[in-house]
């Protein structure tokens, strides 16, 4: 059922990861199913912003709120935003946050004003503890999200870490379905950021034990340098991509090796092009992925070599069954045509107005 009035969805985004991904195809399906969407951002961090360029290539308002209230403290900025949009033609329905910033924000909001027909989502996507100072900030933003009408959770396990059941829910990342791709090259790639809980040094050792496979790493981050001391030859870095749309023609095979995670947009992005997932049993990766059927679950390093050496010698014709699952699954399970009508039924029970 669709919301009468507009829908903001909030971040504070100072680059292009599987936050700003999902947001940018949450607004968009949003607006195919005929929705008033705005993407409210806190600051513009860099001089162009790829969500912000994704976004306007989707004909998809933004409001930048450190543009358009430069002089007023940023924990205020949204405050005011709202408080203008109220008094317009066209009120806010729901605003949605994502990112512990943007969900602490957000509620403080809410607490600055009268905002009784509103109803205030938060998502929450990581699935790691983060440490320092990120930690109680993860902290505050779990236990103060008892305070939103409605919580959002991609993996069970992230649900699990949320205070009290109530207003909490289990929502599938989502991709738009693509065309299945040929793949038959032997690629085999790492999509995501350098960092510890991404496992890319994981992705290097694989690949050392594998040396009849190309490895690719498409992405950047602090552990950059590290990884490229310690390479091993049939490795290539290609860097941050500003869009992947034109690269996953050169993948055949996905690794997830992370340490942590919920559902990784990265995982989901692939399936839909038919490229299979290998990865470690995390968060919800082992409700997407059937082993031997659409991709694959394995527990150690040592185990994903091994089944990645059996991939490497599979015939064409099973690789091909193999991708018209992963692209099934997608099509059943985690596609934009399957979970926009999910959110905005949440949506609708989440108003203020659908209680009295």
């Amino acid at each position: 059922m669709p919301i009468n009035n507009k829908i903001w969805l909030v971040l504070d985004s100072s680059q292009f990861g599987g936050i700003e991904t999902h947001v940018l195809e949450l607004a968009k399906g949003l607006k195919c199913h005929q929705q008033d969407v705005v993407v409210v951002i806190f600051d513009q961090y860099d001089k162009s912003p790829p969500l912000i360029e994704k976004l306007k290539q989707q004909q998809i308002s933004t409001l930048i709120l450190s543009i358009n209230y430069p002089d007023i403290p940023k924990w205020r900025r949204l405050h005011w935003a709202m408080q203008q949009e109220q008094a317009s033609s066209s009120p806010l329905a729901v605003v949605h946050s994502h990112g512990y910033k943007a969900n602490i924000l957000t509620r403080l909001t809410r607490f600055l004003g009268r905002y009784h027909n509103i109803a205030f989502v938060a998502s929450f996507h990581a699935g790691e503890t983060p440490a320092g100072k990120v930690r109680l900030y993860d902290w505050l933003d779990r236990y103060s999200s008892v305070y939103n009408h409605l919580r959002i959770a991609v993996s069970e396990a992230i649900l699990a870490k949320l205070p009290l059941s109530h207003n909490a829910a289990l929502v599938n990342n989502f991709v738009p379905l693509q065309e299945i791709q040929s793949h038959c090259r032997n690629r085999i790639a790492f999509v995501g950021r350098l960092s510890e809980e991404k496992g890319p040094d994981r992705f290097l050792e694989i690949a050392a034990s594998c040396p009849s496979g190309h490895f690719d790493i498409y992405g950047d981050g602090i552990m950059l340098s590290q990884l490229q001391d310690n390479a091993p030859s049939n490795v290539t870095f290609h860097g941050q991509q500003q869009s992947m749309d034109a690269v996953w023609e050169h993948i055949d095979l996905l690794l997830i090796t992370s340490r942590f995670e919920g559902l990784p947009m990265a995982a989901l992005e692939a399936m839909s092009r038919g490229i299979p997932v290998m990865s470690f049993p995390l968060g919800q990766l082992p409700a997407l992925i059937e082993t031997e059927k659409n991709g694959w679950i394995v527990k150690s390093n040592l185990e994903m070599v091994t089944v990645l050496n059996l991939w490497l010698a599979l015939p064409a014709e099973q690789r091909q069954l193999i991708s018209q699952a992963a692209h099934l699954k997608i099509q059943q399970h985690y596609s934009t045509d399957v979970i926009i009508p999910e959110i905005l039924d949440l949506y609708q029970h989440a108003s203020p107005e659908a209680s009295r």
